[in-house]
């Protein structure tokens, strides 16, 4: 029991319209015509501070406006229940050494998220539970975590059969070896837990190991971020030898009237070629940010990464950022995408985000997304969204 000397709390509110022209309905006779629905997601968080303990409690609703289970209009239970977010105990200087403890139900974002992401683009985000702890210094922080994804004990009397994820995340600034810039290098490891079921009463207990390091440097106004990453382990018949690799080049361009950034980018995950015996080449990020690299149209060939069977992705991509334009922000995202095992092209696309910061802490964008393959018609998708966090 906490009874606290402090109370904040802060609340959230996004409402988003999306329209797509892609069915979801097999054999529909509506294909290539406007489907319009609203996502509306609320979150109020509470604080609760005594000393160096507080609780902290996340309330969300996230629900599909005039969805049938939400039952508008009618006097009924509404199915679409607020439920907790993140729900945690943090306590910060442990044994006076800086050391922070965390433990519960929690948002986790490391690095630029490729592959622990918040996916905050989600209607209901994500989080994780277990124990996270972490030392920040004005160098650098190392955190170390230990997250339960699937807990078995009830059918199964030992924790390997638990699908866990252990590791350490750890970033370096190197601001003195760069006076005219910045740079902050990030090593990490984790160990995912993946207990499959075998033999219908039985279960193997396999396993992915991912390493990697990452690298985000500025020079007067030139900026790199570049990450890699080996992926290895066991599955059903065979080992995972995967690996992802990521190239930004930038330049900041703000003494400029209107462009203030242009940037040149490579993503590479490895695919599973299929002529391969008792291996997996395929790279696995399942926890990863999609629309934030991967451009935003949810293209089915390389939607997802959650295992080590998928062909892969090669990406180059071309961004800009312009400013100024009676008062609102604009990007540009070009995406070339094409399958790693083969090189078979998936399609192109190009957004365009507005964004404009509105009076109260709030944010308005309008996106636009057009996805081209050759031969086929384009698909497009376009999204309106509204937040305030007061």
């Amino acid at each position: 029991m906490l009874s606290a000397s402090e109370l904040e709390w802060q609340a959230e509110f996004r409402y988003r319209m999306m329209q797509d022209r892609t069915s979801l309905v097999a054999n529909t006779e509506t294909n290539n015509e406007p489907s319009t629905y609203s996502l509306l997601r609320s979150r109020i968080f509470f604080k609760l501070i005594n000393g160096p303990v507080s609780i902290n409690l996340q309330l969300q609703d996230s629900r599909i406006l005039g969805y049938p289970s939400n039952s508008p209009g009618f006097a009924k239970n509404d199915e679409a229940k607020p439920f907790f977010h993140q729900v945690y105990l943090h306590v910060d200087n442990i044994l006076k050494r800086n050391w922070s403890v965390q433990l519960g139900r929690f948002e986790l974002a490391l690095g630029q998220q490729r592959l622990i992401a918040k996916n905050n683009w989600n209607n209901i985000g994500r989080s994780f539970e277990g124990f996270l702890t972490y030392r920040k210094t004005p160098r650098g922080t190392l955190r170390l975590f230990h997250l339960i994804n699937n807990e078995g004990y009830k059918r199964y009397d030992s924790d390997r059969y638990d699908q866990t994820i252990d590791g350490f995340y750890f970033d370096r600034s190197l601001n003195r070896l760069n006076k005219l810039g910045g740079t902050t290098v990030e090593i990490y490891y984790f160990r995912t837990g993946l207990a499959e079921a075998k033999d219908e009463n039985r279960v193997q207990n396999y396993y992915r190991k991912t390493y990697g390091s990452r690298l985000n440097t500025r020079f007067l106004f030139f900026t790199l971020e570049a990450e890699g990453a080996l992926q290895s382990g066991y599955l059903a018949g065979g080992n995972v030898d995967g690996l992802l690799t990521a190239v930004n080049i930038g330049i900041n361009l703000e003494f400029l009237p209107i462009i203030s950034a242009v940037s040149l980018g490579n993503e590479y995950i490895s695919g599973d070629d299929g002529d391969t015996d008792k291996v997996y080449e395929g790279f696995a990020k399942p926890f990863g940010a999609r629309h934030k690299w991967h451009g935003y149209y949810d293209y089915s060939e390389h939607k997802s990464f959650g295992d080590n069977t998928h062909n892969g992705l090669k990406e180059w991509n071309v961004k800009a950022t312009l400013s100024g334009l009676l008062g609102f922000n604009l990007n540009i995202h070009y995406h070339n995408f094409s399958d790693a095992v083969y090189d078979k092209k998936f399609g192109d696309e190009l957004d365009l985000i507005f964004s404009r910061k509105l009076p109260w802490e709030g944010n308005w964008s309008l996106g636009y997304a057009l996805y081209w393959v050759d031969g086929d018609e384009p698909l497009d998708f376009t999204y309106l969204m509204i937040s305030f966090i007061l």
